[in-house]
């Protein structure tokens, strides 16, 4: 899963976009207010949020699994009948609101599908996996690592921002008492995509647990200073936390001494057939998940407003998985990686903040 704040910045591009060139989608369903943002930003999180649901319960963290593996086409198809049904009880408002959170979410939603799809190979390729190129206990955490410094990076280039001014938190806050709805409509959707939420009775209550969870998460790690980082290099060394503490949050960027974005172009290769090599840098990336997005958007909104088929959305989003962008399940043994120097890099910007 590419960081949060890849996965925001690919939204909020997308909007941009739409508010330029509507491609024939009326802007009724554009997200152009605060909360509707905020919605379209949420839902550029994808089945992530369930992933971050470890402390409230009933938790919903196997969706986040499943889901990156399967039903996002499906659940996404759910979501434009729903909008659909909302406007046809209530034909005279035009675009009632629920349809339009549904628009936003959704929208950020097919963002998060085509940003993991096609950055996911690349992230693997360069950061390793369990066991692979090496045994070293802290490899599985570098693929969060180079994540986030890949949101530091992109970041930077696109908006020439630091974590600290991006201010994520203020962009993902939508109005909880409004969402009551919104979370019944993504529920059904996900019970009627997948065979074994369907008798899921808790599944609304798991929803709105993993949002919390998620809102916590983002507010912990949220614009971390020099005192967060001696502070956790502390606890690490005091065997109070373990030492992949720092693969969950944005290093400084005046450490980054590696090309996260791959900007000098080097080839790579995907993890699950090394004949499909490429060289192509995560901006490059960005920018076909933001065409394909917009496509399918556009598709979407047809199929919400009843004047497409849930058919052609579901064969243009695709089943491919969000793990790796193979149409397999399960998802590829993965046999090929050049990792970055990630681990020297991670133990270097621990011990600048050694006492």
């Amino acid at each position: 899963m590419p960081s949060h704040i890849s996965h925001a910045l690919l939204a909020e591009s997308c909007i941009t976009s739409l508010e330029g060139d509507p491609r024939n989608i009326p802007p009724g369903v554009f997200p152009d207010t605060p909360h509707l943002r905020s919605l379209a930003v949420l839902g550029a999180q994808g089945p992530d949020i369930f992933l971050h649901n470890h402390r409230r319960k009933p938790r919903a963290f196997r969706y986040g699994a499943i889901l990156h593996r399967k039903g996002n086409a499906r659940i996404l198809a759910h979501l434009a009948l729903s909008a659909r049904e909302s406007r046809e009880e209530a034909p005279r408002s035009g675009f009632p609101l629920h349809l339009r959170e549904l628009a936003a979410f959704s929208l950020g939603y097919i963002s998060h599908v085509w940003l993991d799809r096609l950055v996911h190979p690349f992230v693997n390729y360069r950061a390793g996996w369990r066991g692979v190129p090496d045994k070293h206990p802290d490899r599985p955490a570098m693929h969060a690592f180079l994540e986030r410094i890949i949101d530091v990076q992109l970041l930077r280039l696109l908006r020439n921002q630091s974590v600290q001014e991006y201010r994520f938190l203020d962009r993902i806050s939508p109005r909880r008492h409004q969402l009551v709805s919104f979370r019944k409509s993504v529920a059904r959707a996900i019970q009627d995509s997948l065979r074994s939420a369907g008798d899921d009775q808790e599944l609304e209550r798991r929803i709105a647990n993993a949002l919390y969870d998620s809102l916590s998460y983002y507010r912990f790690t949220e614009s971390p200073g020099a005192d967060y980082f001696v502070q956790g290099r502390a606890r690490e060394r005091a065997g109070i936390i373990t030492s992949r503490w720092l693969s969950v949050i944005h290093p400084p960027e005046e450490l980054l001494i590696l090309d996260g974005l791959n900007l000098d172009q080097l080839l790579w290769k995907h993890p699950c057939d090394p004949s499909r090599t490429s060289n192509a840098t995560v901006p490059t990336l960005f920018n076909r998940a933001m065409t394909r997005t917009l496509e399918d958007f556009s598709l979407w909104a047809a199929l919400a407003l009843g004047e497409g088929s849930a058919e052609k959305l579901i064969a243009s989003l695709g089943e491919e998985n969000l793990n790796d962008g193979i149409s397999c399940d399960p998802p590829c043994r993965k046999i090929h990686c050049e990792p970055l120097p990630l681990l020297s890099l991670y133990y270097q910007i621990k011990t600048a903040f050694d006492k």
